[in-house]
């Protein structure tokens, strides 16, 4: 790095030379550079030193966050061996200190992120690190306090597999951004892996090359792309028709239209083959609109479909409500009252995933479609930590900390179909073409940029201090 600034300062005193403007006494006036093609050389050792630099700062910087990552992921694994509580303080005191430091990196390269999709799931990471360790701090707790209940080991093992989750992804965006580096790139997580293509971007790969074709004419190999791009686009359409929560006759309007864009693709493509050497006619046009507003169709009746059945989840439940008796029930020992609701919570549960995976596929913009990824995720892991959490508090109905972990647990379960209900209205906005505006979500980890700005003062972290006053107070009371 050194030498590169160096080779810099060097590039810059050089060009800064070649362009001296001096005063000619003869002619009385201002001269300047004479050899053009050493200005133009000089400029360009001076682009590539500054790149050098740049380049090199870029590894650095990913180099400090891989390390404080792995750290943390170090401090993660002494924690899941504790087995008293002395230990446990010590080693979680120095987790939360190295948590409050990635979040600062990762923060600061959230912000440095240009690509839309990365930097949703940097921000995405971020935040279930956030809830995660409030969620690590309780159920960690509450298995120390009660080592012998099963519904406890089950609930911290889903939070420890929740934060390592996201410390992949993390380390999945850093490692992706520096490709045009020489860095090397890691494989998707596997938790991301499943996820299939995004239905509305097979559309619009499915009406673009209609509109080449309109222009171009048909040959053997647009043909061949057309019929695949349909066929890819009308394979996701199966979460529309599968899902027990799509209407009958919403079901059947999309059927009929998946098979109207395929007899007409079929016409459009018999009528350009029989005129493959010929431009494309009136005829040919005319079908080829005519195939074009069929997609658009087709594409509004899956957002119509996507948006009611969301719409209906929350018009016709109460989440405060479910979570309410779910403490209720725990705090009375009721056991048969939490096998009720845990039957209530996991169909509610599957009603939520249905419309996340929905909401992805109509998804215009690709932090939205992180969004959805993630709530389906999250949901799909915070269902069975609530009932785990309300198990254990069946079991000890007396225990505070047990108490207080199903606070946890339910308060972040509320903060998340209340983050789904925004992404439905997000989603919304944007198929009604309302420009989407920029979400500016408070979190107690440090916001991207902040130090950007004051670079010598570290921001004041509210997660820092919450963990380290946590952390004090449960000492003193055991």
């Amino acid at each position: 790095m050194y030498d590169a600034c160096r080779d810099a300062n060097v590039a810059g005193s050089g060009i800064a030379k070649l362009t001296d403007i001096r005063w000619d006494e003869p002619s009385s006036r201002a001269v300047g550079p004479a050899d053009k093609v050493a200005l133009i050389k000089a400029a360009r050792s001076l682009l590539g030193a500054i790149t050098h630099v740049l380049v090199l700062a870029d590894k650095v910087v990913i180099k400090q966050l891989l390390q404080v990552q792995d750290k943390v992921a170090s401090s993660l694994d002494r924690l899941e061996q504790v087995t008293n509580f002395t230990e446990f303080v010590n080693v979680f005191s120095q987790f939360g200190q190295e948590m409050v430091e990635l979040a600062h990196l990762t923060g600061d390269r959230q912000n440095d992120l240009k690509d839309e999709k990365r930097r949703a799931q940097m921000g995405v990471a971020r935040s279930v690190l956030e809830k995660g360790t409030m969620m690590l701090l309780t159920s960690c707790k509450t298995c120390l306090r009660h080592p012998e209940c099963a519904s406890a080991r089950r609930n911290k093992d889903g939070v420890f597999r929740q934060l390592r989750q996201a410390m992949e992804l993390v380390r999945f965006v850093v490692r992706d951004s520096p490709r045009a580096n020489g860095g090397d790139a890691d494989t998707m997580p596997s938790f991301l892996e499943g996820n299939p293509a995004c239905l509305h971007a097979a559309l619009r790969h499915f009406e673009d090359l209609i509109e080449i074709t309109q222009m171009a004419g048909v040959s053997g190999k647009t043909q061949e792309q057309l019929t695949s791009g349909l066929e890819a686009a009308l394979e996701s359409t199966q979460d529309f028709t599968d899902s027990a929560y799509t209407s009958h006759e919403r079901r059947e309007r999309i059927l009929l239209l998946s098979e109207t864009l395929r007899s007409q693709l079929a016409a459009m493509l018999q009528t350009g083959l029989a005129r493959e050497n010929e431009m494309p006619g009136a005829e040919f046009a005319a079908m080829a609109l005519r195939l074009q507003q069929t997609s658009q169709e087709f594409r509004k009746e899956l957002q119509d479909t996507a948006l009611e059945q969301a719409n209906d989840i929350f018009s016709s439940s109460s989440d405060v409500e479910m979570v309410a008796r779910m403490k209720s029930a725990g705090l009375a020992g009721d056991l048969d009252k939490i096998d009720e609701l845990t039957v209530q919570i996991c169909e509610h549960s599957e009603q939520l995933q249905e419309a996340c995976k929905l909401l992805r596929h109509i998804a215009a913009a690709e932090p939205l479609v992180v969004a959805a990824e993630h709530a389906e995720n999250n949901l799909q892991t915070l269902g069975p930590q609530v009932i785990s959490a309300a198990q254990t508090l069946c079991t000890h109905p007396s225990s505070k900390i047990a108490k207080e972990n199903l606070d946890i647990f339910c308060d972040s379960w509320e903060m998340q179909v209340n983050d789904l209900s925004m992404l439905v209205k997000e989603t919304t906005d944007i198929c009604r073409g309302r420009t989407m505006a920029e979400k500016q979500t408070y979190m107690s980890l440090p916001r991207p940029g902040v130090r950007g700005r004051c670079p010598r003062v570290r921001p004041w972290c509210p997660l820092a201090s919450l963990l380290r006053h946590r952390v004090l107070y449960y000492s003193t009371r055991v």
